[in-house]
């Protein structure tokens, strides 16, 4: 295994926590913000802030989303958390949050600098810890050190391997979601990113991808194609994606058509064009943090991270070997 240690950012970087919204009703779980439910006796938000304030990788913590929530459910915590009011939706909080940690460092160092990266998190992640944290952009570091560049995007996905030791067995339930089928890996988008988002040219179709991001649900599937079409490079994406979900569809029943089709599908491939649609440079960067990949996306998974929590917390990383 590579020493994912030795690599890092010159100066810890500032992240930003996405504490989502309580304006949207299709995004409540029990009633409220998925931010302040409780899994295994603490508020998620909470979980995910400790763990980045334990993370030797991370400067300072950025929380975005209803700030009197925020500020209750991270109340006597350590340190400074910069907490900022909602504004919208994701991309839009999301913003907010970035012009926040640009404003402190401007007021520091007297500059801007749009090539300095943040990490970009979700707050509904029951199973992080800092060294997931902390290994995640040690793997960015890296990337961003051996390409010669410093990428748009680094998003992070998360390896069967690693997350088929959350499925149900026996009388134990778990959870077991789609998977992107490529030739040398099966993942799922994890719920961590590095990012420098100002140097993506085409930052309103961001606000597409991830409004359409699940596409496992064939309506995602079309508006993102037909999104796709009116877009730089817009057909090679639509070609991408569509050949995506067919392998998906024909991973049920793994045969001759789910070989073959999954064959040509290429990492390298999906990240250059969705670079090409947000106007940037793209890095898939594998996490062996399962866990990373486990948001409370709905009521279900809420029950069973709830039922399964003292269980799954104790699971390591799981590295795939070469």
């Amino acid at each position: 295994m590579e020493q994912i240690s030795r690599h890092a950012y010159p100066e810890p970087i500032d992240a930003i926590v996405l504490a989502g919204t309580d304006r949207n009703p299709k995004r409540m779980i029990a009633g409220q913000n998925k931010a302040f439910l409780e899994v295994g006796g603490e508020i998620l938000v909470r979980r995910v802030v400790q763990a980045l304030v334990e993370a030797k990788t991370i400067g300072k913590i950025f929380v975005v989303g209803p700030g009197d929530c925020i500020r209750e459910a991270l109340d006597g915590f350590n340190g400074e958390i910069n907490i900022v009011e909602q504004s919208g939706g994701l991309l839009s909080n999301a913003w907010a949050a970035i012009r926040a940690a640009e404003e402190q460092y401007r007021e520091i160092h007297g500059t801007d600098d749009p090539l300095r990266p943040l990490l970009f998190i979700s707050c509904d992640l029951p199973l992080i810890s800092h060294m997931a944290v902390d290994d995640f952009v040690s793997r960015c570091a890296a990337a961003d050190s051996r390409s010669g560049i410093q990428f748009s995007m680094l998003a992070g996905v998360a390896e069967e391997a690693s997350l088929r030791q959350y499925y149900g067995e026996n009388e134990n339930e778990g959870i077991h979601r789609p998977y992107v089928n490529f030739s040398d890996c099966r993942v799922r988008l994890a719920n961590i990113y590095v990012g420098r988002p100002r140097t993506l040219k085409n930052q309103q179709f961001l606000e597409t991808g991830f409004a359409h991001r699940k596409a496992e649900k064939l309506k995602n599937v079309v508006i993102l194609v037909w999104k796709f079409l009116g877009q730089h490079g817009g057909w090679r994406a639509a070609w991408i994606t569509l050949r995506l979900q067919l392998t998906l569809v024909a991973s049920r029943k793994q045969g001759r058509l789910f070989r073959w089709l999954r064959a040509y599908n290429k990492t390298g491939d999906a990240a250059r064009s969705c670079g090409d649609m947000l106007g940037g440079t793209i890095k898939i960067v594998i996490t062996p943090y399962g866990g990373l990949s486990l948001d409370v996306d709905n009521a279900e998974d809420y029950r069973v991270l709830n039922q399964r929590f003292e269980e799954w917390s104790g699971i390591g990383p799981v590295e795939t070997v070469a």
